[in-house]
């Protein structure tokens, strides 16, 4: 039995050793060492764009409420949205304005309740006696206390002796409803 390693078999262990230590390094502490690294990064690259996201929703606020301190500063309170079932009041509105007119229809259509602002149109047509009156009624109409919306109006002024202004169109009136009605199926 030999007792002593040759030169070249010491080499060999030796060359074993190195690449163990090497083997060992890399998967005991490089390469957990490079994921943990790899994990921070991209931490941190998910901070810095929620960071981002974060400056961007406090610019829009910021500009908000800058538009809010301007309308609200610029004399007239703005109007708000009447709240679901506002027919009642809507009737007495109309009534009021038309009431200068010669004559008036109205004809109520299906009321749009399938989202949080519910959309009560309404064809109306009216007679009156000059087109400046006609004017002034649409104007009332368009600065209602309530939120409404003229939509496809049309004038015609009579000719001949009775110089009438017949006007026909359309007006929407939007309510706001907190919990929309799911559509019927």
């Amino acid at each position: 039995m030999r007792r002593q390693l040759t030169t070249r078999e010491r080499m060999l262990l030796a060359l074993l050793g190195v690449i163990l230590l090497a083997s060992g390094y890399m998967l005991l502490f490089y390469m957990p060492l490079t994921a943990e690294r790899d994990r921070c990064l991209g931490e941190a690259e998910s901070c810095r764009a929620e960071i981002e996201a974060a400056q961007l929703r406090l610019e829009e606020k910021r500009r908000m409420e800058r538009e809010l301190e301007d309308l609200f500063s610029a004399g007239e309170p703005p109007r708000s949205i009447a709240d679901y079932d506002n027919l009642q009041p809507v009737m007495f509105e109309l009534n009021s304005i038309l009431a200068s007119t010669q004559d008036y229809r109205l004809s109520f259509s299906t009321v749009d309740a399938s989202q949080a602002i519910v959309r009560r149109s309404i064809s109306m047509s009216f007679t009156t006696g000059t087109y400046e009156s006609a004017k002034a009624v649409l104007q009332q109409l368009h600065d209602s206390a309530f939120r409404c919306m003229l939509d496809s109006v049309n004038v015609s002024v009579g000719q001949g002796e009775q110089d009438a202004v017949s006007v026909s169109g359309n007006i929407v009136f939007f309510e706001y409803q907190a919990e929309p009605k799911a559509p019927a199926a």
